[in-house]
């Protein structure tokens, strides 16, 4: 059976993956390296792990690539999927130059093809999508929420001979970030607020109706980064988050192509704003010339 062998810099990102792999007709086959525990819960998400034991101190995100290296080399892939976060791209750049493949980011849809696949992703800061073909073993970064977690299970856990080991440059201590952590992409109901949404008091009645609703509230760039009202975690767009929503609100939301990069695959988008001339009202299914304090009042009351 085909392989396509995947990474990711956590253990839940490879139940992505692992769809992705199966979606393509293909056996998924993990690398990782962290703790045996880390391992157990990939093997879950019915994909085989090669296991490189734990991450020694003073080792970098980097220090993974000459095991994976060795491992694909060996297996001979059809592909290589990776999560689309900064350390994966860190391993999957060098990764890259050391086989001698491209690495595609942002990656949005792809299909096996002869000896490689065709491979569609975002071009241009988000302002296009291109389609291309890449040779056997390309490394392709899955935009969040490309494929949605399958529930298949039963894979099982190799432990590979080769251990990581620490480079010339060594880490020599972590802080936690003092940041609120949310997993926009697996929400089904996604509120986004804009500029437009006026006062740090709305956002919270957002947060509020979002989580009757059983959604998320993400927002644009400037609310995460200008204002600091919510966490850089929630903000959508060419360096943020992308998701795939049921269903997409977007509140005092222009629309420019920045952001809608990142909300663009929901299936339905509803954009309230006063400007009937905002971008984003000429992109989505539901306009609503309304201000936003009249909107959150309507919405309150669901």
């Amino acid at each position: 059976m085909t392989q396509i062998m995947m990474f990711a810099d956590a253990p839940s990102a490879y139940a992505e993956l692992a769809a992705a792999a199966r979606a393509l007709g293909a056996e998924p086959v993990a690398l990782y390296a962290g703790s045996r525990a880390g391992a157990d819960e990939i093997a879950g998400f019915g994909a085989k792990v090669l296991y490189f034991g734990e991450i020694p101190a003073g080792a970098m995100a980097e220090d993974v690539v000459s095991v994976f290296e060795t491992a694909i080399k060996r297996e001979q892939p059809a592909l290589v999927l990776a999560a689309a976060s900064k350390r994966d791209a860190l391993v999957a750049g060098r990764l890259a130059v050391r086989l001698g493949v491209p690495a595609v980011n942002d990656v949005s849809g792809m299909t096996l093809a002869g000896e490689g696949a065709e491979v569609t992703h975002l071009v241009y800061g988000g302002a296009a999508a291109r389609t291309e073909r890449v040779g056997a073993g390309a490394i392709l970064l899955l935009a969040a929420g490309t494929f949605a977690a399958d529930g298949v299970a039963g894979g099982e856990v190799v432990e590979e001979a080769a251990a990581v080991e620490a480079g010339p440059v060594k880490l020599t201590g972590t802080e936690e970030r003092q940041e609120e952590r949310v997993d926009l992409g697996a929400a089904k109901c996604v509120i986004c607020v804009g500029r437009g949404i006026g006062s740090e008091e709305n956002v919270q009645k957002a947060l509020e109706i979002a989580h009757k609703l059983g959604g998320e509230v993400a927002c644009t760039r400037p609310i995460a980064e200008g204002e600091g009202w919510l966490a850089r975690s929630r903000y959508l767009g060419v360096s943020g988050a992308t998701v795939k929503p049921q269903i997409y609100i977007g509140l005092g939301v222009s629309g420019q192509v920045q952001h809608t990069v990142g909300m663009n695959e929901a299936a339905y988008v509803v954009s309230v704003n006063k400007d009937k001339n905002a971008p984003l009202m000429k992109h989505c299914d539901l306009g609503v010339v309304m201000d936003v304090d009249t909107a959150l009042d309507v919405l309150g009351r669901l």
